[in-house]
């Protein structure tokens, strides 16, 4: 029987493409870059965009280790670029503007979401386990109110806010701590095979690969179901709880 739910958040809950990060990173660079003007520091657009596309090509790398990485630290990659010695109070605000251009340029909450999510919460604990970037976990929580879907889950556990990424199964395991669920009782839900669905079954849960966005997941042999539509997830999950 299921007693737990969790989440992945990008190309899950929220979709998000090239185009829109891109305009996302756009917005980055300008904003980086009149907060650093404002405050004195000599530096170009150009110099802002390469530090920002090493900051990313850090948690990138580390991503693909399954390692986690704070945004702060991004940003201090960011400093290490460009050559300047930013105080705390400069990388707080850098890591606002980050969070600022996530808001302005969002990723899309993908359709029939927030319906769903809000009739599971009503007989199980839910929860997010997502992989961060640039786009700190306490900005995705900010969207997720802005949607008005955040009451909805009771457990938080983002890579940026860890020493992990998925699919280390602390990353799972803490989760359902939070949600006082044992990995045997609880289902994790999300896009990516070697992380979401590798991570969620070698913690001991059962795996839902959420195929509505992100398709090319041809090798899958080990989710327990694979979902497209949000309308289909509920009665796929009535059957796994048996």
């Amino acid at each position: 029987m299921l007693k737990a739910i969790t989440f992945d958040f990008w190309q899950t809950l929220y979709a998000d493409s090239d185009r829109n990060w891109r305009k996302r990173q756009a917005i980055r660079v300008k904003r980086c870059h009149a907060y650093l003007e404002s405050r004195g520091y000599t530096c170009t657009l150009t110099d802002v965009e390469f530090g920002l596309e090493a900051a990313y090509n850090l948690v990138s790398s580390l991503w693909y280790q399954h390692k986690g990485v704070s945004v702060k630290r991004c940003m201090q990659r960011f400093a290490e670029v460009l050559k300047i010695r930013l105080e705390a109070v400069d990388l707080d605000q850098l890591i606002e503007n980050l969070g600022a251009a996530f808001l302005e340029a969002p990723p899309i909450m993908i359709a029939h979401v927030k319906p769903v999510v809000s009739r599971l919460s009503e007989n199980y604990p839910l929860g997010i386990i997502s992989d961060s970037a640039l786009t700190p976990g306490s900005f995705a929580r900010k969207l997720m109110a802005r949607d008005d879907i955040l009451q909805f889950f009771t457990a938080f556990t983002f890579s940026d806010e860890t020493d992990h990424t998925k699919p280390q199964v602390v990353q799972f395991h803490s989760t359902l701590a939070e949600l006082n669920a044992e990995p045997a009782e609880a289902l994790h839900i999300g896009d990516i095979f070697r992380t979401d669905i590798v991570g969620a079954k070698n913690a001991g849960m059962k795996a839902i690969r959420f195929a509505g966005f992100n398709k090319g997941e041809g090798n899958d042999t080990l989710s327990d179901a694979v979902v497209d539509d949000y309308r289909k997830l509920e009665a796929v999950i009535t059957e796994l709880s048996k």
